[in-house]
């Protein structure tokens, strides 16, 4: 017969296992029984309402430390709801929320409109002891800071970062698992499951794309190469077209932009009503965020380059290349150039200009602006001088400076667009 002590140790032995989940199906029941959905379970967990089904469909299991706080949560509700009840769990109550400007108001899924009620952390929703408010308390609940509005259409931010492990690292700290392969998968699953993305600017504008950033590592697990070599003008760089994962977005039914497939790659389907098919990709190691506009950042761990694109984000806009690309993308997203215009002949609403915005159509620059060559210059007989502006220019090391330019007793600046200004117009303690 066992002695205690041999008992005992055996029972330690098992304790000190890695924790154990109820079966998927008890898993799902469980949340059933709480009321609480899919999605609003992912935002508690820092995942995605796609993740939530692989753990309750048996496709996937989480690891730690989601495991342990999925476990408490489980154990808390199964404290509550044991198998073989027969009181149904009441609908949870979700506080109705404020109508912001500039964000989507229109009918939402019920999965989508929970997840911009405020959520409580896994600890919280397992504590078993903690007495549910009724519906009709009457109780005065405490004044607390109003928190941003959170589009229930995004709920995950406006980008991630995407690491060769798959997993996604989000603006806000959370993590979401991507279990994407190749590049139309990954396009396929930002779209549909990953909740990213941004609301429009201007109610003539469109919703922000989602960015994916992609590190060294993600870049080769979906078939791209670790650098692009043999290309003199960084602005040439680009997979070839007979490149694998070029021909996999064509086949697929995926699109390029003119610029292809480079170190910014917007990757489109023509958009079905007001919803965009639009995916953009950053590939770290091909120098999509160049040190001259991005110092530092790229060589960030990639939970922290999702924090500081996500604070440009927040702050300005979601990055598309340099900080002079993204100001032009501001420009256009808070003044769309084309709005909604009614035919006096037909009484039909059409596309028509929107005054004050960038134009649609190109413009011949001043001659200051042009090359010696330009049709401008050679027609007008400019004979001046030319303005030399380039976007390094403005990023310069202190270090490059030569002797010549720093015995100058001043500079002068011209941003002929605006485009660096629109970029740090909101940033703070900028005016």
């Amino acid at each position: 017969m066992a002695s205690e002590e041999e008992l005992f140790a055996s029972v330690d032995a098992l304790l000190e296992e890695e924790p154990q989940l109820p079966p998927p199906a008890e898993r799902a029941r469980l949340r059933e029984a709480a009321g609480i959905t899919q999605a609003r379970l992912a935002v508690a967990l820092k995942t995605s309402t796609q993740t939530v089904k692989n753990y309750e469909n048996g496709r996937s299991e989480p690891k730690s430390p989601r495991l342990e706080a999925y476990q408490r949560l489980l154990k808390g509700w199964a404290a509550k709801y044991p198998a073989h009840t027969s009181s149904a769990a009441p609908a949870p109550v979700v506080a109705p929320q404020p109508e912001v400007p500039g964000t989507f108001t229109g009918s939402a899924a019920p999965e989508q409109a929970e997840v911009a009620a405020p959520v409580q952390a896994p600890a919280a929703l397992a504590a078993p002891e903690r007495p549910a408010r009724s519906a009709t308390s009457r109780r005065p609940a405490a004044k607390k800071a109003a928190a941003p509005a959170v589009d229930p259409r995004f709920p995950h931010g406006p980008l991630a970062v995407l690491d060769g492990d798959g997993s996604a690292y989000g603006a806000g700290g959370i993590v979401l698992d991507c279990p994407a392969t190749t590049i139309p998968e990954l396009v396929e699953w930002t779209l549909r499951e990953s909740g990213l993305g941004a609301p429009k600017l201007n109610r003539y504008g469109k919703d922000s794309d989602p960015l994916i950033v992609l590190t060294a590592a993600a870049a080769v697990k979906l078939g791209l190469p670790e650098r692009l070599e043999g290309h003199e003008q960084r602005r040439s760089l680009r997979l070839p077209e007979d490149h694998p994962v070029v021909k996999q977005v064509t086949k697929a039914k995926w699109q390029l932009t003119q610029r292809g497939f480079g170190p910014w790659a917007r990757i489109y389907r023509k958009a079905q009503g007001r919803d965009r098919q639009c995916v953009q990709l950053a590939v770290l190691s091909w120098d999509a965020l160049d040190e001259r506009s991005w110092p530092g950042v790229a060589e960030m761990e990639p939970a922290d380059i999702a924090r500081v694109l996500g604070v440009y984000a927040m702050r300005v806009i979601t990055p598309r290349g340099s900080t002079a690309v993204s100001g032009l993308e501001l420009m256009t997203a808070l003044r769309p150039p084309t709005k909604a215009v009614r035919d006096e002949e037909t009484g039909n609403w059409v596309s028509g200009y929107n005054a004050g915005s960038l134009g649609v159509e190109p413009m011949d620059p001043a001659p200051p602006e042009a090359t010696p060559e330009h049709p401008v210059v050679v027609n007008s007989g400019w004979k001046g001088g030319f303005l030399n502006e380039e976007a390094y220019q403005w990023v310069r090391s202190v270090d490059t400076l030569s002797d010549e330019e720093c015995t100058l007793p001043y500079a002068v600046g011209l941003d002929l667009n605006t485009a660096f200004l629109a970029a740090a117009a909101r940033l703070v303690g900028l005016s």
